[in-house]
């Protein structure tokens, strides 16, 4: 990842990452070298040792969509050809050398059919596909990485059980799936929710379930019903529902979920032989 970073880096200059990140000039080299190392992160199971250029789906939070932005664009950087369909509807694509030899280019020519020009090669007769994945062994060929644009999801993560976000070295602020469902169950009733201060405030002011850790597990996990998730939304903007209750409630639910997701769990060990699969 660090090699590959800073060849990244040689792609990448101030004006671009400023407009991506707003960077300014107060901005330190180290924040610009970490937005570099993420977008090698997200390239490096492309390298050849890790089996090449493929398809890569990054799970990201809506704030991190820059790094997808940048690593994009880098990929495309890095790329010796640059494929674009000329005229699509009789099928004419063209492959442009940004940085490849002549040889590399004859060498597209002769296994697509292609006409040879100067800089480019003019292919018709075959679909993108086909011509993407000749591009992409012979740039592998020559020395080049032929990396594909990373694709992306995004998610809205869950709020941490203390508040903020979830860290593996903060153990109450998230449930594993290993945890004893017992465990599970103590750190439901420890979370932080979005309940008032005191009873009487609860019930004249009602809760804020947007803000409780403990609406999310229901929400995302533990309750599939939508009309029961209304119920407790409504019970708890209302006033009507305490959090001692809801917690519990949540904590049982947390703990059935827990036992149910580590019987089957173990059950599946059993059947790991169909699969060709094995626990080493």
């Amino acid at each position: 990842v660090r090699d590959l970073s800073f060849e990244l880096g040689i792609k990448a200059n101030f004006s671009e990452l400023s407009a991506i990140y707003g960077f300014s000039g107060e901005t330190n080299i180290a924040h610009m070298v970490s937005a570099l190392t993420q977008s090698a992160d997200i390239l490096h199971p492309q390298l050849k040792e890790f089996g090449g250029p493929k398809p890569v789906v990054i799970p990201v939070g809506a704030d991190q969509d820059p790094h997808i932005r940048l690593t994009r664009g880098l990929a495309y950087k890095t790329n010796m050809f640059m494929v674009e369909e000329r005229r699509a509807e009789n099928g004419l694509i063209s492959v442009r050398g940004k940085a490849a030899s002549k040889e590399a280019l004859k060498e597209i020519a002769k296994r697509t059919g292609g006409k040879l020009y100067e800089e480019h090669v003019d292919i018709s007769g075959r679909t993108l596909d086909e011509v993407e994945s000749v591009v992409r062994e012979v740039e592998l060929k020559h020395g080049g990485y032929a990396f594909m644009p990373p694709a992306s999801t995004y998610h809205k993560f869950m709020t941490g059980l203390q508040g903020g976000k979830m860290s593996s070295s903060i153990p109450e602020s998230y449930i594993a799936l290993t945890d004893k469902p017992e465990d599970g169950a103590k750190k439901v009733m420890r979370a932080i929710t979005g309940g008032r201060v005191t009873l009487e405030e609860q019930k004249k002011l009602g809760g804020e379930p947007d803000k409780c850790s403990v609406y999310e597990l229901l929400l995302y996990h533990l309750v599939e019903d939508d009309n029961e998730l209304l119920e407790v939304y409504k019970d708890c903007v209302g006033g009507t529902r305490v959090c001692g209750n809801c917690k519990k409630f949540t904590a049982e639910l947390m703990r059935g979920f827990l036992k149910d997701h580590q019987e089957k769990r173990e059950a599946a060990k059993e059947r790991l032989g169909e699969f060709g699969l094995s626990i080493t």
